[in-house]
């Protein structure tokens, strides 16, 4: 097979997956809301940082982001710990469970189904099919590599 046959297989058969393997919204998982991702996705690349902080980074009133904090508190997703610096000081951050849940909440296909369905393959088939689907995922030029962007020096530019 040439590599535009390979390429259209290749389509093919990740539309196929896609379609068989998508996170239904109403799989029985609720939904994080757009608010709650934007602040543990905030905490899980800032890091741990004060209330005020977050109200600075969010531009939200501290009393509305208090109360949001301590209900995240309450699903174990945000934790507190002092600042030993400046005991006055509380940091808030991603805890294990809120991490586990940010992943969930990102998860665009099915873990659970594809798991189920990995078990058909032996741990070889897996090993391999991983190592092929990283190999070209590197191999994947950059938008801006492709043939139709390069052009020459002295050539206008598109």
């Amino acid at each position: 097979m040439d590599e535009k046959g390979f390429a259209r297989e290749f389509g093919a058969l990740y539309r196929e997956l896609y379609r068989v393997a998508v996170r239904l919204v109403d799989d029985g998982r609720e939904r994080m809301s757009a608010e709650t991702t934007t602040l543990l996705l905030h905490l899980a690349q800032a890091g741990p940082m004060s209330l005020s902080e977050m109200a600075q980074h969010f531009g939200r009133a501290l009393s509305t982001l208090s109360a949001k904090v301590a209900a995240l508190e309450t699903q174990g997703w945000l934790a507190r710990q002092r600042d030993e610096g400046d005991g006055r000081r509380a940091e808030i951050w991603l805890s294990l469970a809120g991490r586990d849940a940010l992943d969930e909440s990102l998860d665009v296909l099915d873990t659970a189904r594809l798991a189920r369905a990995a078990a058909s393959l032996t741990v070889e088939q897996r090993a391999q099919l991983l190592q092929a689907l990283a190999a070209l995922a590197a191999a994947v030029p950059a938008p801006c590599d492709s043939p139709r962007h390069h052009h020459h020096q002295g050539e206008p530019t598109p």
